[in-house]
């Protein structure tokens, strides 16, 4: 039989006997279970942390045609968190990422992040989700490499910066190729680069020459 005159996912087998019968039922119960799945972000909500997706995959009916999912609301997607210390990278509408759906009803803790009793008897439902981040993405053009031969590297474009708030304290020796700006001041061992002066020279109205 075809795919456009296939009415069913049952097939004569599966009506052979108790055993087949079972089986099958037991087939179309674990179809029905969400695991994991490719979706793609289609809103964002930085305050409450969440995402909206939509799943990549489609499903399929009876006679083997694509049926879309519609639009999973409010998961929280993930960030690297460590008490108050936490690794932020928002996600971006288009984005393709992996979500993972949990095994019981997690709309409680979601709200009062508290450990709670679930609200309802729902296992591995598609409104349990959670969204882990990109996966099958562009390009990245700002990025933080981290490997064992070049240490850690940080890259912007051009036309961006990278920003430090409060005080920066370093060790060893600096290399950049671009503009490091200090707002309030720029200290090299103990020397201020904002206030720090100049011996050997008579004063007058006249300059220093530039640093040697």
């Amino acid at each position: 039989m075809t795919s456009q005159t296939y009415s069913g996912f049952a097939n004569a087998e599966d009506a052979a006997n108790e055993v087949d019968s079972l089986r099958f039922v037991m087939s179309q119960m674990i179809n029905g279970m969400a695991t994991a799945a490719l979706v793609k972000v289609v809103a964002v909500d930085p305050g409450a942390e969440t995402v909206d997706v939509h799943p990549m995959v489609r499903q399929i009916d009876g006679a083997g045609m694509g049926v879309d999912h519609g639009t999973i609301h409010g998961m929280p997607y993930f960030v690297h968190r460590a008490g108050t210390a936490a690794v932020l990278v928002k996600p971006q509408l288009g984005d393709i990422g992996v979500a993972v759906f949990c095994h019981s009803d997690i709309s409680v803790v979601k709200e009062t992040r508290m450990p709670a009793n679930p609200a309802t008897r729902r296992r591995f439902d598609w409104a349990d989700g959670l969204y882990m981040g990109g996966f099958i993405g562009e390009t990245p053009t700002t990025l933080v490499e981290v490997d064992d031969l070049n240490g850690v590297t940080i890259t912007v474009p051009a036309d961006k910066h990278i920003t430090l708030n409060g005080n920066v304290q370093h060790n060893g020796d600096w290399v950049t190729t671009g503009t490091i700006t200090g707002q309030t001041d720029v200290v090299a061992a103990g020397i201020s680069g904002k206030s720090h002066k100049h011996g050997g020279i008579t004063r007058g109205t006249g300059t220093s020459d530039a640093p040697a």
